[in-house]
């Protein structure tokens, strides 16, 4: 099949600001492509002569529409579903699908940002991005979906203040249980990888790093990384949860509760479901998408485990 690389792909890049989105505008570029980044918030931090930036709210048909203007390929990126309005998420996608297909756009490559099963399973979160690929996958544009199993990146946020302090790398996840930690930058480079092979529309690929770890294992490499031992602690979900309520802003009691309440639910998925979905075993997809991933332990190394501050790249 004919790869599409290293032309000039009109590319746009949704929530091109985030953790998730940045990375794909900076592979965009390093592939040759025009990239057109659109986010509510500030530019990327490429510099803007290499890219047109777009100030894009969801919520505004009109500006999804003028986003889409001589667009061939979207690399589409949302906000958590877990955190905000499933409903006025599901009216985004609907106008990110309709405008595409307004403006001919070739292909769409949605990224779910989290393990996606092909039934609901009553949580919010996991039902929302749930229908937000089945929105798209009936626009009438071509559609490759990727969905993630879980970010390096996570580490940076709910882990990273016990590891600096305590020299403990505590997370909600059962001892024995294997995930494919996955670099947000070798996510960007299978969205963009994608992009340039628009035969594979019609498929979703489950996608995460080159290996399966326990959290025995993450703990190792970033013992090595950060030169003194760290253990690893298997968190109780309640206690997580608890842990992670302060650093939710949200004034409703009845709101926040609820959300609390998924995120023990979505965990406990994490950790019971037989599918896996933390566990991907990626040599079939690298047949499909050809890059190099990262390993965890490449990637502590990259990272400042002191205190001082934290490296993303």
């Amino acid at each position: 099949m004919p790869v599409f690389s290293n032309f000039g792909l009109r590319i746009l890049v949704l929530g091109a600001t985030g953790d998730q989105g940045r990375p794909q505008v900076e592979v965009a570029l390093s592939r040759g492509h025009h990239v057109r980044a659109a986010a509510r918030g500030a530019a990327t931090s490429a510099p803007r002569d290499r890219y047109e930036f777009f100030r894009l709210d969801f919520a505004d048909r009109g500006a999804v529409a003028a986003a889409m203007d001589s667009i061939d390929v979207v690399l589409a990126n949302f906000p958590s579903s877990s955190f905000n309005d499933g409903a006025a998420l599901i009216r985004a996608v609907d106008f990110v699908g309709a405008a595409a297909k307004s403006a001919n756009v070739q292909l769409i490559v949605f990224n779910t940002s989290q393990p996606v099963a092909d039934a609901p399973i009553g949580l919010r979160g996991h039902d929302v991005r749930l229908m937000m690929r089945q929105c798209l996958e009936t626009s009438g544009v071509p559609l490759i979906t990727l969905q993630p199993a879980v970010f390096m990146g996570n580490l940076l946020l709910w882990a990273y203040k016990a590891i600096v302090e305590n020299n403990q790398f505590i997370y909600p996840h059962r001892s024995d249980l294997q995930v494919s930690w996955l670099w947000q930058h070798d996510l960007a480079q299978m969205m963009v990888a994608a992009a340039e092979r628009p035969y594979l529309s019609g498929r979703k690929f489950r996608v995460g790093g080159p290996e399966c770890l326990r959290g025995h294992d993450v703990a190792a490499a970033i013992s090595a990384a950060a030169g003194r031992q760290i253990t690893f602690v298997s968190q109780p979900i309640p206690e997580f949860c608890t842990a992670l309520a302060e650093q939710i802003k949200i004034d409703d009691p009845g709101e926040k509760a609820f959300m609390l309440g998924e995120l023990a639910g979505i965990y406990r998925w994490y950790n019971e479901c037989l599918d896996h979905p933390f566990q991907v075993d990626m040599r079939d997809v690298m047949q499909d998408l050809p890059v190099s991933l990262t390993r965890l332990a490449d990637w502590a190394r990259r990272q400042d485990w002191s205190g001082s501050g934290r490296s993303r790249q």
